[in-house]
C-alpha cells in the first residue's frame, strides 16, 4: 500500500485511476476553486491516502485514493471553532433494535456517498494543492475549499449540522 503520492506513481497503472476518480468526483462536488495564496491567512496542508477494498476472497475489490486536509495543521479560531460531532451509544442502538423487533417493524439504514463532502464550509480555509493535481504550477495558488474536506477538525461537526438541517427541512423534528 503506497504511503504517498511518489510511491503510488510506482505503480500508476493501479493507483492513477482511483487518484483521477477522486479529484474528477471532488471538481464534480464543486468541493474546491483554486485562488492565488492568500497573505497573512493560514494554508493547511494536504497529502493523498490510499486504500484496498478487498473481496471475501480475499482478491482485489478495488483500490482508493482519497485527498485529506493535514488538519493538526488548522488555527483554532482561523480555520475552525467546533470540532463536536454527536455520537449515538451503543446502548441506544440496541434499545432501537429491540423496540424494532418487538413490534415487528424493519429498520433500514442510509449510507452517505462521500459524506463530509456534502457539507459547506462555514469558514475560509485555504489548503495546498495535492501532489500531482496542482491545476496551475507554483506555490502561489491553492485550493479554498467550499465544502469539508476529510481530515479537517470541523468536519465531522459540519456534516452533523448538515445533517440536522436537512432533518429539520423535512419535519424530523
Amino acid at each position: 500500500m503506497p504511503k504517498t503520492y511518489q510511491e503510488a506513481m510506482k505503480r500508476a497503472d493501479l493507483w492513477m485511476e482511483p487518484i483521477t476518480k477522486e479529484i474528477a468526483m471532488l471538481k464534480k462536488r464543486e468541493v474546491f476553486e483554486v485562488v492565488p495564496r492568500p497573505l497573512n491567512k493560514n494554508v493547511i496542508g494536504s497529502k493523498w491516502v490510499f486504500a484496498i477494498k478487498w473481496k471475501k476472497d480475499r482478491t482485489v475489490e478495488r483500490r482508493k485514493a482519497q485527498t485529506v486536509a493535514k488538519g493538526y495543521t488548522q488555527v483554532i479560531g482561523e480555520d475552525y471553532e467546533e470540532t463536536y460531532a454527536s455520537v449515538a451509544r451503543l446502548k441506544s442502538v440496541q434499545m432501537v433494535y429491540a423496540i424494532a423487533a418487538a413490534r415487528r417493524l424493519r429498520l433500514w439504514q442510509v449510507d452517505f456517498v462521500s459524506t463530509f463532502l456534502n457539507s459547506d464550509s462555514t469558514f475560509e480555509i485555504y489548503i495546498e494543492q495535492p501532489k500531482g493535481f496542482e491545476e496551475q504550477e507554483g506555490n502561489n495558488m491553492v485550493w479554498k475549499l467550499n465544502k469539508t474536506l476529510y481530515g479537517t477538525m470541523q468536519g465531522a461537526h459540519e456534516w452533523v449540522e448538515n445533517l440536522n438541517k436537512m432533518f429539520e427541512g423535512h419535519s424530523y423534528y
